[in-house]
């Protein structure tokens, strides 16, 4: 028992006590009749009794009646909150079981988690999904398009019912349902608007490609997402020079090249943008600077394509002297002149010039001794010159660098490399994916004097491609 009602309980006895002694002592008084008309009268102590319970019983009645109404209330609420901690309860082990890979029990707890909150956004977006995981499309768009129809304007619940059609091979009812996504909902379709981009950029629609990067840009400037804005930067550089290339097409040189001096201009490595500059300025019948373009790609990447360039280029002219005047002076300049001494000697090689070719390449001899294709190509010009001997030597030395008596095993889905076969990767953790592989250079890009360059790629964004191994220049 309460204090407070303990005490309650003396006080009700001290009245009654109180009453019962001034009754005793008013006996007669109370016994005194009271007239309630001519005819009729009860005793006093009736009247008395009658005026307390006229007093006291409306307000005692409303007492208990608000007191029973509030224990039903409280016991409602207690039961619902049970209700509301199971239903959770249950919507936890639904999550938990399909984070563990056990869908079908998920969509069991799932369903029971419906049957008590029909109307749950997230209990109907996790359902569907597991469904569309178990393979069950059907009952998965049947569950999002309830869904749809109680939050028409969610983009959460068109993107998933989106999926479900796709994954039932439905592409044009997923593109339908993904357009009314940019039709009906203000300021949304980013997603969207980046998936269309790149499937224009996987069919090389440069002009599409490049207006819905402006609408992914605007998007994201509008949320003032500045680090989406940087990585959306580099994909940008891309489509600019693809749009330098239209404009070659188009025969508008003079654009071009300003636009490919701009890309170079923020990154002097880019490349194929460095190799248009030099086909731009040719078109404008500026052969000097197509081929100081092409030399100074080269001085700052070291990569072999500007020496490649330069070199077709003298040949389609007919002017193999200045080709070879050309690659001296790139030795002469180079920190490093291994590649343009190799295309030296090569070139010699294309002109017949055998004897040169072969004191060229000779020098290299130390320094490249591990590429087949070094060897290879000595024992091309040995053989031109009829020294069949020390032909065969080289063609020896670029089988044995090739290590065709060695086998390497490559896997087909990580790319590790194994000395023997393997019936498991432990890598990609993959059976059946090694197979014989054969590499076919030995020369290092350090070796070689190849400098790093960047890589974009369309895929960044979607996630479908990891570029991390392809962001610096492979070997030779």
């Amino acid at each position: 028992m309460r204090v407070r009602s303990f005490f309650g309980l003396l006080f009700a006895l001290a009245v009654a006590f109180v009453v019962a002694y001034h009754s005793k002592l008013n006996d007669e008084l109370l016994g005194e009749r009271f007239r309630l008309g001519p005819t009729t009268s009860i005793p006093l102590w009736g009247a008395i009794l009658l005026a307390f319970l006229a007093g006291f019983l409306p307000v005692g009645i409303t007492l208990v009646v608000d007191t029973l109404r509030h224990d039903l209330k409280l016991r409602r609420e207690r039961r619902r909150q049970r209700e509301e901690a199971s239903l959770d309860a249950t919507f936890r082990r639904a999550v938990d079981l399909a984070a563990d890979g056990q869908l079908v029990p998920a969509a069991l707890e799932l369903e029971a988690y419906l049957a008590g909150r029909p109307d749950s956004y997230e209990g109907l977006m996790r359902y569907g999904a597991v469904l569309r995981q178990l393979g069950r499309d059907q009952e998965a768009i049947d569950v999002h398009r309830r869904a749809t129809t109680i939050y028409p304007h969610s983009t959460a619940v068109l993107y998933e019912l989106a999926g479900d059609y796709e994954g039932r091979g439905e592409r044009e009812t997923a593109r339908e349902i993904r357009s009314r996504i940019v039709r009906d909902i203000p300021g949304a379709g980013l997603e969207v608007h980046r998936r269309r981009r790149a499937e224009a950029i996987g069919r090389r629609d440069w002009v599409e490609a490049a207006r819905l990067h402006d609408r992914v840009r605007q998007i994201l400037n509008d949320n003032g997402d500045t680090r989406a804005l940087a990585r959306e930067a580099e994909l940008a550089q891309g489509l600019d020079y693809q749009h330098g290339v239209g404009l070659l097409e188009q025969d508008r040189p003079e654009e071009a090249a300003e636009l490919f001096r701009r890309l170079l201009a923020h990154e002097p490595r880019f490349l194929p943008a460095r190799i248009m500059l030099g086909e731009a300025e040719l078109l404008l019948e500026r052969e000097a600077e197509a081929v100081a373009a092409w030399r100074a790609g080269y001085s700052e990447t070291g990569s072999p394509i500007f020496l490649q360039r330069i070199e077709d280029h003298f040949i389609e002219r007919e002017q193999p002297l200045e080709a070879i005047e050309t690659l001296r002076r790139i030795i002469a300049e180079a920190d490093n002149d291994l590649l343009p001494r190799f295309y030296l000697g090569r070139l010699y090689y294309r002109l017949e010039m055998l004897e040169e070719a072969a004191r060229t390449l000779g020098s290299l001899a130390e320094r490249i001794r591990s590429s087949p294709t070094y060897h290879f190509l000595v024992a091309r010009i040995h053989e031109r010159r009829g020294d069949l001997e020390r032909a065969l030597d080289s063609y020896i030395a670029c089988l044995r660098e090739l290590e065709l008596g060695s086998a390497e095993y490559v896997c087909g889905v990580c790319q590790s490399r194994y000395g023997d076969w393997q019936d498991f990767c432990p890598r990609c953790r993959s059976w059946n994916s090694v197979e014989l592989n054969f590499e076919e250079e030995k020369m290092s890009a350090d070796e070689l004097g190849v400098q790093p360059v960047p890589v974009w790629a369309a895929h960044e964004d979607s996630g479908e491609f990891d570029i991390a191994p392809i962001t610096t220049a492979p070997e030779a």
